[in-house]
């Protein structure tokens, strides 16, 4: 958790002192009682400004701060905003209770405003730490404090709406089922829209009686094995002249595959990532007061087994009317997506975007840092690749071809099939949701089953739900 603070100069505090700087740097003109110790320290290669180094050097009283952190910068000529987000890593709570950031250290060639925001951004999502189910809790408290001549406040409070946004959505994820059910999702959501305290927002929770009379018969096929009463969640902001942005996020709290049973089910609690996702991006554009229209749809259940579960074999009939032939009853995500997708358009949405923990087959392409992007509107493709870059969030668009479409409709005894098998599988998943889509709708799909929960970090992040895809799609939305 942080707390920030915009200083214009430097205080007479005995807490941290942190300062950025790069390689080859002969000397560094911090405070003259502490120059010839620093140089001679350079010199003596007994510290390094390698990219992310920590040098942590203690002032013996020559100047207020006890600590001086020097953190690594890495090469001058190399130096961007994801250098920098690289850089900070590994500086957390575990450095003190509050740091001092002489920002003018980090941001040479940078926008002052930017690195703050990026400095913000890093450390609370490196600095995260998710405790509910343990006894002994974790005191993470961080105070950031920034010395600057220039006036943070707007850029500083954007960025901590953007990581408690990020936390708020990592912790519904890292949530276990039996701490999170659709119902517990659902009431997350009107407590979120109440503490909003804004009257452009509105909120309405569906039963599962309202939900049949919808006709969402693919939905509720998931839900037949299941004794946990299904949720549809619609949360609207209307502040904008255009059509609404509808975000729709998959909701499954806890995937057994049904009968098409799982070999290993271990964190399949992460598979409403995509429900968190737009959970924690809604927060964020009522806070930004964004002059836009948005929707956000969640159909919240969980994929069980009882004597009433779907069956592979069984024909669905969607919202729009389109019959599904169950290949595999672990295809289910895109089952409630497909009456999601077509419930935003009957609200009048232009554009949806859906996020998804859809196929693991996302992951064989594509590794666990990478999200896949499908859609049918090369413009807002090309607007979200942009808006991953500035996030620093990594994204790949993959193709559906004709071939691909032609297998999700080569069902003998039905519009679709469910599933197309191993081979092409992020693509199959992705064309079945575009058979949901009516023209001129634009449409983009974002898989994040690899990137939304990591059990190896390999980056130096929390165990666990990483938030991804907020940051991009905030960023997509502020772009519009």
């Amino acid at each position: 958790m942080l707390e920030i603070i915009n200083n214009t100069k430097r205080t007479t505090t005995n807490k941290p002192l942190v300062y950025g700087a790069f390689e080859k740097t002969d000397t560094l003109a911090i405070d003259a009682k502490l120059d010839d110790e620093l140089k001679e320290l350079i010199k003596k290669e007994q510290i390094s400004f390698k990219l992310g180094k920590i040098n942590k050097i203690f002032t013996f009283g020559k100047i207020s701060h006890d600590v001086l952190y020097l953190i690594g910068l890495g090469k001058k000529e190399e130096y961007s905003y994801e250098q920098l987000e690289e850089s900070l890593r590994e500086v957390n709570y575990k450095l003190g209770d509050e740091l001092h950031f002489d920002l003018a250290s980090f941001s040479l060639g940078l926008n002052d405003e930017e690195v703050a925001k990026r400095i913000v951004q890093t450390i609370g999502i490196y600095n995260y730490h998710y405790d509910e189910c343990l006894s002994e809790k974790t005191t993470n408290q961080l105070k950031l404090k920034f010395i600057s001549e220039h006036n943070l406040k707007s850029a500083l409070e954007e960025a901590l709406w953007l990581v408690t946004a990020i936390d708020n959505t990592r912790d519904l994820v890292n949530k276990p089922y039996n701490y999170l059910s659709a119902s517990d999702l659902a009431e997350y959501a009107l407590h979120l829209c109440a503490s909003l305290e804004d009257d452009k927002v509105t909120a309405r929770i569906y039963n599962k009686q309202e939900i049949a009379d919808l006709g969402m018969g693919a939905f509720l096929g998931v839900n037949k094995g299941s004794t946990a009463e299904p949720k549809l969640i619609h949360l609207v902001y209307q502040n904008g002249s255009q059509k609404p942005i509808a975000l729709v996020g998959k909701g499954l709290m806890y995937d057994t595959g049904g009968y098409s049973l799982k070999q290993s089910m271990n964190n399949m609690k992460d598979d409403m990532a995509g429900a968190a996702t737009v959970l924690g991006v809604f927060e964020l554009v009522v806070k930004k007061q964004m002059p836009i229209n948005l929707q956000l749809i969640i159909c919240a259940t969980d994929n069980r087994i009882n004597g009433e579960a779907l069956l592979p074999d069984d024909v669905l009939t969607a919202m729009n009317k389109k019959t599904i032939e169950i290949v595999s009853t672990d295809a289910e995500g895109r089952l409630t997506l497909a009456d999601a997708v077509c419930f935003a358009q009957k609200q009048g949405c232009g554009e949806v975007i859906d996020i998804a923990t859809l196929t693991g087959a996302v992951v064989v392409a594509l590794g666990e840092y990478t999200t896949g992007l499908f859609g049918n509107d090369q413009k807002a493709i090309k607007q979200m690749l942009e808006a991953g870059k500035k996030a620093n969030e990594e994204i790949w668009e993959l193709p559906i071809n004709d071939h691909i479409r032609k297998q999700v409709r080569s069902s003998k005894v039905a519009d679709l099939t469910n599933s197309t098998g191993r081979t092409m599988g992020a693509s199959s998943g992705a064309a079945f949701i575009e058979a949901f889509i009516d023209k001129p709708t634009k449409w983009m799909h974002l898989d994040i089953a690899g990137t939304s929960f990591h059990t190896s970090p390999a980056r130096k992040e929390p165990y666990g739900a990483t938030g991804v895809m907020v940051k991009t799609l905030y960023q997509y939305l502020l772009n519009q």
